[in-house]
Protein backbone atom coordinates (compact mmCIF):
# COMPACT_ATOMS: atom_id res chain seq x y z
CA UNK A 1 0.00 0.00 0.00
CA UNK A 2 1.27 3.45 -0.88
CA UNK A 3 2.24 5.61 2.07
CA UNK A 4 -0.37 8.22 3.00
CA UNK A 5 1.06 11.70 3.62
CA UNK A 6 -0.44 14.10 6.10
CA UNK A 7 -0.81 17.86 5.63
CA UNK A 8 2.28 18.41 7.77
CA UNK A 9 4.72 15.59 7.03
CA UNK A 10 5.74 16.43 3.48
CA UNK A 11 9.41 17.26 3.14
CA UNK A 12 12.88 16.03 2.28
CA UNK A 13 15.65 18.48 3.10
CA UNK A 14 18.97 19.34 1.49
CA UNK A 15 21.64 21.89 2.26
CA UNK A 16 21.12 24.09 -0.82
CA UNK A 17 20.46 27.74 0.08
CA UNK A 18 17.42 29.62 -1.28
CA UNK A 19 17.73 32.43 -3.81
CA UNK A 20 19.77 35.32 -2.49
CA UNK A 21 17.95 38.66 -2.44
CA UNK A 22 19.37 40.84 -5.22
CA UNK A 23 17.73 42.28 -8.30
CA UNK A 24 13.95 42.52 -8.13
CA UNK A 25 12.56 39.08 -9.04
CA UNK A 26 9.34 38.36 -10.98
CA UNK A 27 6.12 39.01 -9.06
CA UNK A 28 3.74 36.98 -11.25
CA UNK A 29 3.95 33.20 -11.64
CA UNK A 30 1.71 31.23 -13.98
CA UNK A 31 1.48 27.56 -13.04
CA UNK A 32 0.23 25.75 -16.14
CA UNK A 33 -1.38 22.53 -14.96
CA UNK A 34 -2.74 19.94 -17.35
CA UNK A 35 -6.27 21.23 -16.58
CA UNK A 36 -5.58 24.99 -16.75
CA UNK A 37 -3.40 27.83 -15.48
CA UNK A 38 -3.29 29.22 -11.94
CA UNK A 39 -1.74 32.70 -11.83
CA UNK A 40 -0.12 33.77 -8.55
CA UNK A 41 1.05 37.18 -7.36
CA UNK A 42 3.89 36.99 -4.83
CA UNK A 43 4.14 39.44 -1.93
CA UNK A 44 7.85 40.22 -1.56
CA UNK A 45 7.13 43.20 0.70
CA UNK A 46 5.45 41.18 3.46
CA UNK A 47 6.87 37.71 2.77
CA UNK A 48 10.36 38.20 1.29
CA UNK A 49 11.82 34.92 2.55
CA UNK A 50 8.95 32.74 1.34
CA UNK A 51 8.58 34.61 -1.97
CA UNK A 52 12.28 34.46 -2.81
CA UNK A 53 12.37 30.80 -1.82
CA UNK A 54 9.40 30.04 -4.08
CA UNK A 55 10.83 31.93 -7.05
CA UNK A 56 14.16 30.11 -6.61
CA UNK A 57 12.33 26.82 -7.12
CA UNK A 58 10.49 28.31 -10.10
CA UNK A 59 13.71 29.53 -11.76
CA UNK A 60 15.44 26.18 -11.27
CA UNK A 61 12.60 24.33 -13.04
CA UNK A 62 11.85 22.37 -9.88
CA UNK A 63 8.05 22.61 -10.15
CA UNK A 64 7.82 21.32 -13.71
CA UNK A 65 6.20 17.85 -13.71
CA UNK A 66 5.30 17.95 -10.02
CA UNK A 67 1.90 16.77 -8.85
CA UNK A 68 -0.91 18.74 -7.28
CA UNK A 69 -0.81 15.82 -4.94
CA UNK A 70 -3.22 16.60 -2.14
CA UNK A 71 -6.74 17.96 -2.15
CA UNK A 72 -8.91 18.43 0.91
CA UNK A 73 -12.28 19.65 -0.31
CA UNK A 74 -13.35 22.86 1.37
CA UNK A 75 -9.88 23.32 2.85
CA UNK A 76 -6.75 23.34 0.64
CA UNK A 77 -5.19 22.24 -2.66
CA UNK A 78 -1.51 21.36 -2.23
CA UNK A 79 1.45 20.76 -4.52
CA UNK A 80 5.09 21.50 -5.17
CA UNK A 81 7.10 18.48 -4.11
CA UNK A 82 5.97 15.14 -5.58
CA UNK A 83 7.52 14.01 -8.87
CA UNK A 84 4.97 13.01 -11.54
CA UNK A 85 7.36 10.44 -13.02
CA UNK A 86 7.49 8.17 -9.99
CA UNK A 87 5.18 9.60 -7.31
CA UNK A 88 8.12 10.22 -4.98
CA UNK A 89 9.14 13.36 -3.10
CA UNK A 90 11.87 15.42 -4.76
CA UNK A 91 15.01 16.49 -2.95
CA UNK A 92 14.62 20.11 -1.91
CA UNK A 93 16.60 23.15 -0.85
CA UNK A 94 17.19 23.94 2.79
CA UNK A 95 14.13 24.81 4.93
CA UNK A 96 13.22 28.44 5.53
CA UNK A 97 12.12 30.58 8.46
CA UNK A 98 8.37 30.70 9.04
CA UNK A 99 6.97 34.14 8.11
CA UNK A 100 3.51 33.54 9.55
CA UNK A 101 3.72 36.76 11.61
CA UNK A 102 3.79 38.93 8.47
CA UNK A 103 0.17 40.03 8.81
CA UNK A 104 -1.10 38.05 5.81
CA UNK A 105 -4.07 35.80 6.57
CA UNK A 106 -4.92 32.39 5.12
CA UNK A 107 -7.99 33.68 3.30
CA UNK A 108 -9.68 32.14 0.25
CA UNK A 109 -7.34 32.17 -2.73
CA UNK A 110 -4.15 32.92 -0.82
CA UNK A 111 -1.08 30.72 -1.25
CA UNK A 112 1.00 29.65 1.76
CA UNK A 113 3.98 27.46 2.59
CA UNK A 114 3.32 23.89 3.70
CA UNK A 115 5.56 22.54 6.44
CA UNK A 116 6.00 19.77 9.03
CA UNK A 117 5.27 20.17 12.73
CA UNK A 118 8.50 22.17 12.94
CA UNK A 119 7.46 25.80 12.21
CA UNK A 120 10.72 26.48 10.34
CA UNK A 121 10.62 23.44 8.05
CA UNK A 122 8.96 24.74 4.86
CA UNK A 123 10.83 23.97 1.64
CA UNK A 124 9.13 23.65 -1.75
CA UNK A 125 5.56 22.64 -1.04
CA UNK A 126 2.74 25.16 -0.99
CA UNK A 127 -1.02 25.17 -0.66
CA UNK A 128 -3.89 27.31 -1.92
CA UNK A 129 -6.66 28.05 0.55
CA UNK A 130 -10.11 26.99 -0.67
CA UNK A 131 -11.86 28.93 2.08
CA UNK A 132 -11.02 31.43 4.83
CA UNK A 133 -8.73 29.23 6.94
CA UNK A 134 -7.96 31.80 9.65
CA UNK A 135 -7.23 28.89 11.99
CA UNK A 136 -4.00 28.47 10.00
CA UNK A 137 -2.80 31.99 10.89
CA UNK A 138 -0.23 32.72 13.56
CA UNK A 139 -1.81 32.63 17.03
CA UNK A 140 1.10 32.17 19.43
CA UNK A 141 4.53 30.54 19.76
CA UNK A 142 2.69 27.33 20.58
CA UNK A 143 0.44 27.73 17.52
CA UNK A 144 2.75 29.37 14.93
CA UNK A 145 0.55 28.98 11.85
CA UNK A 146 1.42 28.88 8.15
CA UNK A 147 3.08 31.67 6.18
CA UNK A 148 1.03 33.26 3.39
CA UNK A 149 3.26 34.69 0.65
CA UNK A 150 0.90 35.46 -2.22
CA UNK A 151 -2.53 35.04 -3.76
CA UNK A 152 -4.29 33.69 -6.82
CA UNK A 153 -5.13 36.59 -9.15
CA UNK A 154 -6.48 34.46 -12.00
CA UNK A 155 -7.47 30.82 -12.24
CA UNK A 156 -9.52 30.17 -9.11
CA UNK A 157 -11.92 28.39 -11.46
CA UNK A 158 -9.04 26.00 -12.21
CA UNK A 159 -8.37 25.59 -8.48
CA UNK A 160 -12.04 24.76 -7.90
CA UNK A 161 -11.92 22.28 -10.78
CA UNK A 162 -8.93 20.59 -9.16
CA UNK A 163 -10.79 20.54 -5.83
CA UNK A 164 -13.48 18.38 -7.44
CA UNK A 165 -11.02 15.90 -8.98
CA UNK A 166 -9.36 12.82 -7.55
CA UNK A 167 -5.73 13.44 -6.58
CA UNK A 168 -2.52 11.53 -5.84
CA UNK A 169 -3.64 11.19 -2.22
CA UNK A 170 -6.87 9.49 -3.32
CA UNK A 171 -5.64 6.97 -5.90
CA UNK A 172 -2.92 4.33 -6.28
CA UNK A 173 -0.24 6.20 -8.25
CA UNK A 174 0.40 4.95 -11.78
CA UNK A 175 1.80 8.02 -13.53
CA UNK A 176 -1.56 8.50 -15.24
CA UNK A 177 -2.11 11.89 -16.88
CA UNK A 178 -5.53 12.00 -15.19
CA UNK A 179 -3.69 13.12 -12.06
CA UNK A 180 -3.27 16.92 -11.97
CA UNK A 181 0.30 18.12 -12.41
CA UNK A 182 2.26 21.28 -13.18
CA UNK A 183 3.29 21.13 -16.83
CA UNK A 184 5.03 24.50 -17.35
CA UNK A 185 5.76 27.61 -15.28
CA UNK A 186 5.95 31.17 -16.65
CA UNK A 187 7.02 34.34 -14.84
CA UNK A 188 6.70 38.06 -15.42
CA UNK A 189 7.08 41.25 -13.42
CA UNK A 190 3.58 42.62 -13.96
CA UNK A 191 0.18 41.24 -14.88
CA UNK A 192 -0.77 43.13 -18.03
CA UNK A 193 -4.46 42.68 -18.85
CA UNK A 194 -4.13 44.62 -22.12
CA UNK A 195 -1.90 41.98 -23.72
CA UNK A 196 -2.79 38.33 -24.22
CA UNK A 197 -0.09 35.69 -24.63
CA UNK A 198 -0.94 32.36 -26.21
CA UNK A 199 1.86 29.95 -25.32
CA UNK A 200 2.13 26.54 -26.94
CA UNK A 201 4.18 23.52 -25.91
CA UNK A 202 4.32 20.53 -28.23
CA UNK A 203 4.80 16.95 -27.01
CA UNK A 204 5.51 14.28 -29.60
CA UNK A 205 6.02 14.87 -33.30
CA UNK A 206 3.87 17.49 -34.98
CA UNK A 207 3.40 21.24 -35.39
CA UNK A 208 1.02 23.95 -34.23
CA UNK A 209 0.24 26.97 -36.41
CA UNK A 210 -1.97 29.99 -35.83
CA UNK A 211 -4.27 32.41 -37.60
CA UNK A 212 -3.35 35.26 -37.44
CA UNK A 213 0.17 34.05 -38.19
CA UNK A 214 2.80 34.12 -35.48
CA UNK A 215 2.74 30.67 -33.98
CA UNK A 216 4.67 28.06 -35.93
CA UNK A 217 5.60 25.69 -33.23
CA UNK A 218 8.21 23.00 -33.07
CA UNK A 219 8.65 22.42 -29.33
CA UNK A 220 7.66 25.75 -27.70
CA UNK A 221 6.46 29.12 -28.97
CA UNK A 222 4.09 31.96 -28.20
CA UNK A 223 2.12 34.80 -29.74
CA UNK A 224 1.47 38.09 -27.93
CA UNK A 225 -1.24 40.42 -29.15
CA UNK A 226 -3.60 43.05 -27.72
CA UNK A 227 -6.33 41.40 -25.65
CA UNK A 228 -9.51 40.98 -27.65
CA UNK A 229 -10.49 38.89 -30.62
CA UNK A 230 -9.57 35.29 -31.29
CA UNK A 231 -6.65 33.13 -32.38
CA UNK A 232 -7.29 29.99 -34.37
CA UNK A 233 -4.86 27.14 -33.68
CA UNK A 234 -4.23 24.10 -35.85
CA UNK A 235 -2.35 21.05 -34.56
CA UNK A 236 -0.89 18.93 -37.37
CA UNK A 237 0.67 15.56 -36.57
CA UNK A 238 3.80 14.38 -38.35
CA UNK A 239 3.78 11.22 -40.42
CA UNK A 240 3.28 8.21 -38.17
CA UNK A 241 1.71 10.26 -35.37
CA UNK A 242 -1.81 11.13 -34.24
CA UNK A 243 -2.93 14.30 -32.51
CA UNK A 244 -4.31 13.02 -29.21
CA UNK A 245 -5.49 16.20 -27.53
CA UNK A 246 -4.88 19.55 -25.87
CA UNK A 247 -3.89 20.07 -22.24
CA UNK A 248 -3.73 23.13 -20.02
CA UNK A 249 -5.94 26.10 -20.90
CA UNK A 250 -6.83 24.38 -24.19
CA UNK A 251 -8.87 21.23 -23.71
CA UNK A 252 -10.31 18.65 -26.07
CA UNK A 253 -9.39 16.33 -28.90
CA UNK A 254 -10.16 18.52 -31.91
CA UNK A 255 -6.95 19.65 -33.57
CA UNK A 256 -8.67 22.89 -34.67
CA UNK A 257 -9.14 25.25 -31.74
CA UNK A 258 -10.26 28.87 -31.27
CA UNK A 259 -8.78 30.85 -28.36
CA UNK A 260 -10.64 33.89 -26.99
CA UNK A 261 -7.90 36.39 -26.04
CA UNK A 262 -10.33 38.49 -23.99
CA UNK A 263 -9.83 35.82 -21.33
CA UNK A 264 -6.13 36.72 -21.04
CA UNK A 265 -3.15 34.38 -21.32
CA UNK A 266 -3.56 30.84 -22.56
CA UNK A 267 -0.93 28.18 -21.83
CA UNK A 268 -1.63 25.12 -23.93
CA UNK A 269 0.05 21.82 -24.70
CA UNK A 270 -0.55 19.91 -27.93
CA UNK A 271 0.04 16.17 -27.57
CA UNK A 272 1.01 13.93 -30.49
CA UNK A 273 1.31 10.17 -30.02
CA UNK A 274 3.23 7.76 -32.23
CA UNK A 275 0.96 5.46 -34.19
CA UNK A 276 2.48 3.52 -37.08
CA UNK A 277 -0.95 2.85 -38.56
CA UNK A 278 -2.02 6.52 -38.52
CA UNK A 279 -3.37 7.82 -41.84
CA UNK A 280 -2.13 11.39 -42.41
Amino acid sequence: MRKSYTFLSLFIFSSVSPLAVGATPPAIVELQTNVGTITLQLDYAKAPISSNNFIAYVKSGFYKSTLIHRVIKGFVVQGGGINKADGKQKTTRAPIVNESTNGLSNLTGTVAMARTSDPNSATSQFFINLTDNVNLDYASAANPGYAVFGKVIEGMDVVKKIEAMASFSDLPYTGSSSVVFVENVYTTYTFDTTVAKTRITRIGSGTVTSEPAGINCGTRCYLAKPAGGTIKLTATPAAGYLFTGWRGDCQGGNRFLTVDTLKGNHNCTAVFTKNSSAIQ
